[in-house]
């Protein structure tokens, strides 16, 4: 365990099918301003006003006096002091600037000791400031050193947290911790519909680090749905300021696809069944959100392989789609069908791009014939190049194999081509370090066959919906026996 502290404050309303969640943070004393205090100038707003007070309204000169460049002087001027009603058109002070500069000492000096946190997973600070700890003790520890709380004694339910993992060590950084303490206000002034609590900015001194170093402890807050809301899940604020906070919600999808437990977790709050009165809209939600999840949960390697990464997810939809109907249109099947083309086009582009060769050297004549072809890629030596691909392939001429491996903007039995040339010459190429009943090279071309027979290109033709689902089954696995390269 990362910490033996935990910090809980009651929701203000119960979470249907919450995942309870203990956040990791690095906890800091700090001095801060209070809350209800008026936040005046930054230390930038508070010269240029002074300068401008002073008589001096040429920007230029302005720049010069604080060293400044002269169009971070305009745009401080144009986007904060007028706006915030400091400065008029003639650049002059209004009472409210005049205002700002007389109380700007003393609005430095109301401050209070408190706390701050640091993100053990990302490393950012969070928009929380606090004056106490709400620490809360566990009723006991479970058999894997896990803590339990009774939150509820007359519902004498106890709850056992999912413990997110800590990942960075503290740091005290001052810009993160004035940004924070920035986003905060926000958030109040919010909270209370009271603009007049939200300034622009405040002393950059106004609020530091007051400890050499922070303590472990767990925020205690938790992962919920939310039907009146875009995302399939929500984190709560731990603080309650908020009901929902966005920024442990950008972590949490990062820290996802390495952790299957916390996909465990969020696959709670998405049904596996659509319910039978939902509207087709809500039917297709319910889809969409089982499959992010998958995506997440089953196939974290994919995160930089977008092409893949999206195809992938249109076989997963069209399946969810078209698994337990008794009646599935020949239109749905063909769809799939393109998909798992598309799919399978998507790796052997990615595999060109990764494992290229120079085609330049090659005969200048495009085409050759059928047995020419054969007898070039029976040479290549290549294991899974086996009688039946080789005829496959040996219709595709010469100079649409050498654009294949240029462009990857070419038909799957090209880009197959393509990478089987590519993978003769290149030892390190994933084809090398795969057995041939892996590889089943054979059958790529034969799904492009089909996926024209699927899709209507031959009339008349209707597609086998379990010839369809298992072309579709072959494509994602043929595609994940390369996740060690992605």
């Amino acid at each position: 365990m990362f910490a033996d502290r935990y910090l809980f404050v009651p929701a203000k309303t119960w979470l249907d099918g919450r995942q309870n969640l203990l956040w990791p943070v690095h906890v800091w004393k700090v001095l801060y301003p209070s809350e209800d205090q008026r936040l005046g100038a930054n230390v930038f707003q508070e010269a240029i006003l002074g300068l401008m007070r002073a008589g001096i309204r040429d920007l230029k000169v302005v720049a010069e006096f604080l060293a400044l460049h002269p169009e971070l002087v305009q745009f401080i001027v144009a986007t904060q002091l007028q706006p915030q009603g400091w400065l008029d058109a003639a650049f002059k002070l209004t009472p409210a600037g005049i205002a700002v500069l007389d109380e700007a000492e003393d609005s430095r000096l109301e401050l209070r000791v408190g706390y701050g946190f640091q993100d053990a997973i990302s490393g950012a600070w969070l928009p929380r400031f606090v004056a106490n700890l709400p620490e809360i003790s566990p009723l006991e520890y479970n058999r894997h050193n896990r803590p339990v709380f009774l939150l509820d004694r007359e519902r004498g339910q106890p709850e056992t947290p999912f413990v997110l993992p800590h990942l960075v060590g503290s740091s005290a950084d001052q810009a993160g911790l004035t940004a924070a303490y920035a986003a905060y206000r926000k958030d109040v002034g919010a909270a209370r519909r009271d603009d007049r609590s939200i300034e622009s900015g405040f002393h950059l001194q106004a609020i530091e680090s007051i400890a050499s170093e922070a303590t472990p402890m767990y925020l205690w807050c938790e992962l919920y749905r939310d039907e009146g809301q875009p995302q399939p899940w929500l984190v709560s604020d731990p603080f309650r300021l908020r009901r929902a906070a966005s920024w442990l919600r950008k972590p949490l999808l990062g820290l996802a696809p390495r952790n299957t437990g916390l996909i465990s977790k969020m696959q709670k709050l998405v049904p596996d069944v659509p319910a039978d009165n939902c509207s087709a809209a809500e039917w297709l939600c319910q889809v969409e959100e089982c499959v992010s999840l998958e995506l997440f949960g089953h196939y974290p390697f994919l995160d930089g392989q977008e092409l893949i990464r999206e195809h992938l997810g249109r076989i997963l939809r069209q399946r969810k789609k078209i698994e337990g109907r008794e009646k599935v249109h020949n239109e749905e099947l063909g769809t799939l069908a393109g998909e798992v083309n598309n799919l399978l086009e998507a790796v052997l582009k990615w595999l060109l791009r990764q494992w290229p060769i120079d085609t330049r050297s090659w005969p200048n004549k495009k085409y050759w014939s059928r047995d020419e072809a054969k007898d070039v890629f029976r040479n290549l030596g290549l294991p899974g190049l086996n009688s039946r691909v080789i005829d496959q392939l040996a219709g595709q001429s010469l100079g649409a194999i050498a654009d294949a491996i240029r462009t990857q903007n070419k038909p799957l039995k090209a880009l197959l081509a393509g990478a089987v040339f590519c993978a003769a010459e290149r030892s390190d190429h994933p084809f090398r370090h795969l057995n041939a009943d892996d590889l089943a090279l054979d059958r790529l071309p034969a799904l492009a066959d089909d996926r024209n027979k699927a899709s209507g290109h031959a009339s008349g033709v209707k597609a086998d919906r379990d010839q369809v689902q298992e072309s579709a089954r072959f494509a994602v696995q043929w595609m994940t026996q390369f996740h060690h390269w992605y």
